[in-house]
């Protein structure tokens, strides 16, 4: 993925109000190829933790994005 898409994708994430601070900041830095291990170590949890709350953001953010594209 270009740096672009990526900044735009960030971008996207960043502003969102669905997501939690610690969502928002585990998405990104996935986007940035940053390792599941990694991220886990910065808050302390395990790499399979860091999947599961990547899902979880995941799954709000697409949810709010078919809400928008449906009913807007």
């Amino acid at each position: 993925m270009s740096n672009r898409t990526v900044g735009y994708f960030a971008s996207i994430i960043k502003n969102s109000k669905e997501l939690n601070k610690k969502e928002k900041e585990i998405l990104v830095k996935r986007l940035k190829d940053t390792t599941l291990e990694k991220i886990g170590k910065r808050y302390k949890v395990s790499g399979e933790r860091v999947r599961q709350i990547e899902e979880q953001a995941l799954l709000k953010f697409i949810k709010k994005a078919c809400q928008l594209f449906l009913f807007d």
